[in-house]
């Protein structure tokens, strides 16, 4: 749920500059008019304030930090706030509506597909997909939630496990594709990807684009196999993973391991999911996005009057490219 910010974690440094920064757009937050393309002040500088805070020290860490004391204003702060959710937040937050399954061959059977996937990763990408990745990912987790340990309903199991991409496989649409749709259209589709890389790459040392460019987005280091309630709320930023140092006796601590010659999920994707979550969740970015989903759900067609404009604009400034 939202949280105000704590106090300044930094001192002496340039981190500290910048958090307090923060600090003054959340007091200013009552105060200042929203823009039309950005979450509300106050959410604004919960973005900025989680994310410099809870980013791991580096890079990203230190972007965030100067592109903070870059801003002239709270107008410019805000704006950054905005790129920070169109480009990160919404990268791994999946809509409500209804997703229509990948359309594959019906007569292959799974255990083909997991030797589909096999052969991909040994003979080049080229063939590699959603499907044959799950089906891998389902034999090497014993055809159960990761999580819950439930079986697959098919497979003798009382719940429906499925596939789920860490780094959501949207990430990689139109990237590098001909020019086939309208200017305006194309300019969305073909270069906010690049936009959504750039951003995941400053909170990582690996080099995320080459390892999940393409039908690499398949492979099993970004597949989980959960349930589907776990799958909902892992896709809606309610539920996310981080590693442990030590492991203690308490339910919500869970072990990965398979007795098969596939790949488990790979932490620094899940620790950019993570990430992503926390800060969504506690600045509140969450909870604005979910309202405008129900806004958008109950608005069947725009109003003369005007009055639906702002629902519109503060949609389309979650696609835009920055």
């Amino acid at each position: 749920m939202p949280t105000p910010l704590p106090p300044n974690p930094f001192s002496g440094s340039a981190f500290c500059v910048a958090y307090e920064r923060c600090l003054a757009l959340e007091a200013a937050a009552p105060d200042l008019r929203a823009l039309h393309h950005c979450p509300p002040p106050i959410v604004c500088a919960r973005i900025l304030g989680y994310l410099l805070h809870l980013a791991p020290a580096g890079n990203g860490q230190g972007q965030v930090q100067r592109e903070i004391i870059s801003a002239v204003d709270n107008v410019q702060l805000m704006e950054l706030a905005g790129h920070y959710l169109s480009r990160f937040i919404c990268t791994f937050k999946r809509s409500s509506g209804p997703t229509p399954e990948p359309s594959e061959h019906p007569s292959r059977s799974s255990f083909e597909d997991a030797c589909q996937y096999a052969k991909a990763l040994t003979v080049g990408e080229g063939t590699l997909d959603h499907r044959s990745a799950r089906s891998a990912a389902m034999r090497c987790d014993s055809k159960c939630c990761m999580l819950t340990g439930g079986k697959n309903y098919p497979d003798g199991g009382l719940v429906w496990v499925e596939a789920a991409h860490i780094i959501p496989e949207a990430t990689n649409t139109y990237i590098g594709e001909e020019r086939i749709c309208g200017v305006s259209l194309l300019f969305v589709q073909q270069y906010r990807p690049a936009t959504i890389w750039a951003t995941l790459s400053m909170f990582t040392d690996v080099n995320i684009l080459d390892a999940l460019s393409g039908r690499l987005i398949h492979r099993l280091e970004n597949i989980m196999t959960l349930e589907c309630n776990c799958h909902k709320a892992f896709d809606e930023l309610a539920l996310w993973l981080k590693p442990v140092e030590e492991r203690m006796k308490v339910p919500d601590i869970v072990t990965f391991s398979t007795e098969t010659e596939f790949p488990l999920p790979c932490p620094v994707f899940l620790a950019l999911h993570a990430l992503c979550c926390e800060v969504a969740c506690m600045s509140g970015a969450a909870e604005y996005l979910m309202d405008i989903e129900r806004r958008m759900d109950r608005t069947r067609v725009l109003e003369k009057d005007g009055s639906t404009a702002d629902l519109l604009s503060r949609t389309l400034a979650l696609v835009q490219t920055y």
